[in-house]
């Protein structure tokens, strides 16, 4: 089995929940003790810098013929465990070019890593035809972990009747949940640059918000541990 771990989110529709799963993710790593190396592809809102110490920014806003930029994530591989790149609205077609351009999918074995794709399920049709395209351009060639984003609700109906998840399934792809976190304390996280991890415990949060942010993160611990044999090395 692969000993590392790329961590991309390849989805160009914004708002999703892209950068929260990511900081989730991030959080879930440093629990359990492994190196990661963060970076935030997205020069503009650049959310997951500010709540992440010590992200990386990487930009992607250039001419194709500038896109090894990104080999900044693969030259880091020997120094950790898990890289973990944020991607930016808009911003996975270039992810998707330098992955064809480098032949990146291919040179897993050579790399000893497993590259997986973390895709954001909701009800938004956009985002579930985002997800078809990627399984058309790179289906068995990456690793896929579904998030079902339910900040709206428990029930995805369009995902769920959508021939992208029949397709999902057939890779085996793992699905998780990530539930409705109150807005008001996903506010304050934002104000304070904090993540749900760190948020159990900062002074800066109220006792409410606090609780919240424990009950949440206990949750996600929970759910990234359905998929531990993708995610983990």
């Amino acid at each position: 089995m692969p000993t590392k771990r790329i961590i991309l989110f390849p989805q160009d529709k914004g708002g999703i929940g892209k950068s929260f799963v990511a900081t989730l993710l991030h959080d879930y790593y440093v629990d359990a003790g492994l190196r990661v190396r963060a970076f935030d592809l997205d020069h503009a809102n650049s959310t997951f810098y500010r709540l992440v110490p010590g992200t990386e920014f990487i930009n992607t806003d250039v001419d194709a013929d500038k896109l090894g930029v990104l080999d900044r994530i693969v030259h880091t591989l020997p120094e950790t465990d898990i890289v973990l790149a944020d991607n930016r609205a808009s911003g996975g077609s270039k992810i998707l070019a330098y992955l064809d351009e480098t032949r990146l999918p291919e040179l897993q074995e050579e790399l000893d890593c497993a590259i997986v794709f973390i895709v954001i399920a909701t009800d938004d049709k956009d985002a579930n035809s985002q997800i078809a395209e990627l399984l058309d351009s790179h289906g068995r060639r990456v690793s896929w972990l579904v998030v079902r984003n339910l900040r709206d609700g428990e029930s995805l109906d369009l995902f769920a009747q959508s021939k992208a998840r029949q397709r999902l399934a057939e890779l085996q792809a793992v699905e998780i949940d990530v539930p409705c976190l109150a807005e008001v304390t996903r506010n304050r996280l934002q104000t304070a640059n904090l993540t749900v991890g760190r948020g159990r415990s900062a002074d800066e949060l109220h006792l409410l918000d606090r609780s919240r942010c424990i009950r949440f993160h206990a949750r996600m611990q929970e759910e990234f541990g359905k998929a531990g044999a993708l995610l983990i090395p």
